[in-house]
């Protein structure tokens, strides 16, 4: 057990604002983690201090990035939770917490075990990096039908659409549809809660260690903190094992909303040759002349050549000098759900490019 304090949780912030693709916004994560800090002193467990019956409950919120109105606040993260475990009547007891993925938010998902010393921040999460969808996060079960989840989720505001609360039970795919259709009618986001999952799952499908990979990298970041942007870069780098794929003016920048997705194409000038990247909310591939250099489930960020830091797809624009680091996935902490054929498709019809040949492939090619 690791008592987790202010620099756990700036490290935190900092990791996950590279695993989330730049997506999060720092400064809020640094807000939430100081919030989170002055109402108590969360502990951070790994599943082997945990028994196999003990069950984990995934904090998240469902939306598209980009939200310029805040629609969710803490007190709807902690209603969501409260929803789902008065609607758990199962085996186990629920211990902990566990976030969907990782970002800059990543402190806040430790808001309830701060208020709770009955929950933990459990070392682990559905999925080691950012995705698009919740079935990427489903840990496998995205297409299982024979399995039943709750997900609860809270959030809106009066003067917007109203103020929402709900609880859905069933296979995860069908209430992952049913949270995403009411954080539309909600305005574009709400906090959710789903599970519960045992441990023994989790450790089966779970992204094992995501937060302390978020944490060891954030330190690394923070060590590189005033040193100038090749040293951040060099930073963040090192850390995760990648390679820097190219770096220039952005030249295309196209981003269309679809439903709750940020989709679209962004184009770099590097030099000899044009990077293309494609997005959905995430970075999902990227292209040098027709070959492929990275697919997700790979970690693609860029990253400013300014200060280094990451910067997300949705507050890019044409002119602006970027850096596009990529991370092999075997590198990187991953759920079970990202090894799911099934999980790709909707996301190959929005991008319009094959994902699953090079996704599930050892070496990242088809």
């Amino acid at each position: 057990m690791r008592q987790l304090d202010m620099g756990a949780a700036r490290a935190a912030a900092m990791g996950g604002l590279v695993f989330g693709a730049g997506g999060g916004g720092l400064e809020r994560g640094l807000r939430a983690a100081e919030a989170v800090m002055q109402l108590g002193r969360p502990v951070l467990v790994t599943l082997d201090e945990l028994r196999d019956d003990d069950q984990i409950v995934v904090t998240t919120g469902v939306g598209a990035p980009g939200q310029t109105k805040q629609l969710v606040w803490p007190k709807h993260s902690l209603r969501a939770i409260e929803l789902l475990i008065e609607a758990y009547d199962g085996p186990g007891r629920i211990v902990g917490v566990m976030q969907s993925h990782p970002g800059a938010f990543t402190p806040s998902s430790w808001l309830a075990p701060a208020l709770r010393p009955d929950l933990y921040v459990v070392d682990c999460a559905t999925n080691g990096r950012g995705h698009p969808t919740v079935h990427m996060g489903g840990m496998g079960l995205a297409g299982r039908k024979d399995v039943q989840v709750i997900q609860a989720g809270a959030g809106g505001v009066p003067e917007e659409k109203g103020y929402m609360e709900l609880v859905a039970r069933g296979p995860l795919g069908a209430v992952a549809s049913v949270l995403h259709h009411a954080s539309s009618e909600a305005g574009g986001s709400l906090a959710a809660a789903r599970g519960p999952f045992s441990v023994a799952f989790c450790r089966e499908a779970a992204a094992v260690g995501a937060v302390s990979a978020c944490i060891r990298l954030g330190e690394a970041m923070l060590e590189a903190e005033g040193k100038g942007a090749a040293a951040m870069t060099e930073a963040i780098v090192a850390a995760l094992g990648g390679r820097e794929l190219g770096r220039g003016r952005l030249v295309a920048h196209r981003l269309e909303r679809q439903g709750n997705w940020a989709v679209g194409r962004l184009v770099v000038d590097a030099g000899a040759a044009q990077l293309e990247v494609d997005v959905c909310n995430e970075y999902m591939t990227v292209e040098r002349g027709g070959e492929r250099l990275a697919t997700f489930p790979d970690l693609i960020v860029t990253l400013s050549p300014a200060d280094g830091m990451p910067s997300a797809a949705a507050w890019m624009e044409v002119g602006e000098e970027v850096v596009v680091v990529a991370v092999p996935r075997h590198k990187i902490p991953l759920g079970a759900g990202v090894r799911d054929a099934s999980v790709y498709g909707i996301v190959e019809e929005m991008i319009g490019k094959d994902l699953v040949s090079y996704a599930l492939a050892e070496v990242g090619r088809p």
